[in-house]
C-alpha cells in the first residue's frame, strides 16, 4: 500500500510537471510529526522559478487557481477583502470526498509575504496551513516554506487514515498547489 501511494503521488507529480515546462516547482525537503491527539504537522520547502510578487499574487487568488485543478468543478467566493477571502469549493477534494462543498478561509499578509489557508467551523477535517514566501538571491525565483497542521481525517473519511497516507496526501496537496500556481502564472494570471 505504501509503495502504491508513493507511486501514485510520483505519477501525479510527473504527469503535472510535463505541462509546466516554464514554471515548475523544485521540492527541497520535508519533515512531519504527529502529536498525542493525532494532529499531523507537515513542513515542506520548495522553490518556484517565478518572481515572488507573481507567486504571492497567484496564491492570493485561490478561486482562479482552482481553474487548473480537474477535481474542482466550481468555486464561489463567499467573502473578499484586502486581507483575505473565504472560498467554497465543489468537487472531489482530498479532504472532502463527499458531495458537500469545502469552505476554506484564506488570510493574506503582504508585508510578510504569507498566505494562510484554514478550515472553517463546519469542515469535516480541521487544518491550518501557512505559505511563507521569500525571493531567491537573484530575485528570479521564489522560496516557499509550507507548514500545515491537520486533524485526523479518519472519522470524516469513514476509514482509518494511516500516517503515511496522510503525509502523502499533504505532500500531494502542496505539490498540486504549486503546480497550479505555475499554470496560473504561465497563463498570464487568468
Amino acid at each position: 500500500m505504501t509503495i502504491l501511494m508513493l507511486g501514485l503521488t510520483l505519477l501525479t507529480f510527473l504527469g503535472t510537471r510535463a505541462y509546466a515546462d516554464d514554471i515548475q516547482p523544485n521540492f527541497e525537503n520535508e519533515k512531519s510529526s504527529m502529536d498525542k491527539d493525532g494532529n499531523m504537522r507537515l513542513e515542506l520547502a520548495a522553490s518556484l522559478n517565478a518572481p515572488e510578487a507573481k507567486v504571492y499574487e497567484a496564491l492570493t487568488n485561490p478561486e482562479k487557481l482552482s481553474k487548473y485543478a480537474a477535481e474542482i468543478t466550481s468555486v464561489k467566493v463567499l467573502s473578499n477583502s484586502a486581507t483575505g477571502k473565504v472560498v467554497e469549493y465543489h468537487g472531489a477534494t482530498g479532504i472532502n470526498p463527499g458531495t458537500k462543498p469545502l469552505v476554506v478561509k484564506f488570510t493574506f499578509d503582504p508585508g510578510k509575504q504569507t498566505i494562510t489557508a484554514e478550515s472553517t467551523a463546519n469542515a469535516p477535517v480541521k487544518f491550518h496551513a501557512d505559505y511563507v514566501l521569500s525571493p531567491s538571491k537573484d530575485g528570479k525565483s521564489t522560496e516557499i516554506r509550507y507548514v500545515s497542521v491537520s486533524a485526523d481525517p479518519s472519522k470524516a473519511l469513514g476509514v482509518k487514515a494511516p500516517e503515511f497516507m496522510r503525509k502523502g496526501a499533504g505532500i500531494n496537496t502542496f505539490m498540486r498547489t504549486l503546480w497550479t500556481v505555475g499554470q496560473y502564472i504561465q497563463h498570464g494570471g487568468k
